[in-house]
């Protein structure tokens, strides 16, 4: 496989994400947990002032739940990057009666374990492509002492005197 397309499969899997949001409702969130809210459109203007990506969704970290509102902790951008980029935080209250949709963001292991198993494809495929070659079908497979060896890190753990 060309390194060309082993590229592209990369970049595939890590785009199909390891997270996925679930629907739920506020009361069975536990603060600390991911969520997404779907606002109204009165709500999202309350929220104008704030840089969300998309103002009628506030995706975040439930801080604080009660019977009448939550408490998300949201980002809202990132600082300058020419002095060191950082993610910016807000924690902003939301009444129940705004909130269109509550999701729960919850790990896909489907998802990861496609994306695992396919980044340890990918990392055996060009290990073994630097080592012999483009393996065309010409060619027959090289001597032991003609091969490329990867040099193996050996060190010691000194665990107590002996």
């Amino acid at each position: 496989m060309r390194p060309t397309r082993l590229l592209v499969l990369a970049a595939t899997l890590a785009a199909s994400g390891c997270f996925a949001y679930l629907p739920s409702s506020p009361q069975e969130i536990a603060p600390g947990e991911g969520v997404r809210l779907r606002l109204s459109a009165q709500e999202a203007m309350r929220y104008a002032d704030l840089r969300l990506p998309n103002p009628r969704v506030l995706e975040g970290t439930l801080v604080e739940r009660s019977d009448s509102e939550l408490m998300v902790e949201a980002s809202i951008g990132t600082s300058d990057p020419a002095r060191g980029s950082r993610i910016l935080l807000q924690r902003v209250t939301v009444p129940v009666s705004g909130i269109l949709d509550v999701e729960q963001r919850r790990l896909d292991r489907v998802k990861t374990g496609f994306l695992v198993g396919g980044g340890a494809a990918v990392l055996t495929a060009l290990v073994i492509h630097s080592a012999w070659g483009s393996g065309s079908e010409s060619q027959h497979p090289p001597d032991i002492s003609e091969a490329r060896r990867i040099p193996l890190l050996r060190f010691a753990i000194p665990l107590g005197s002996r």
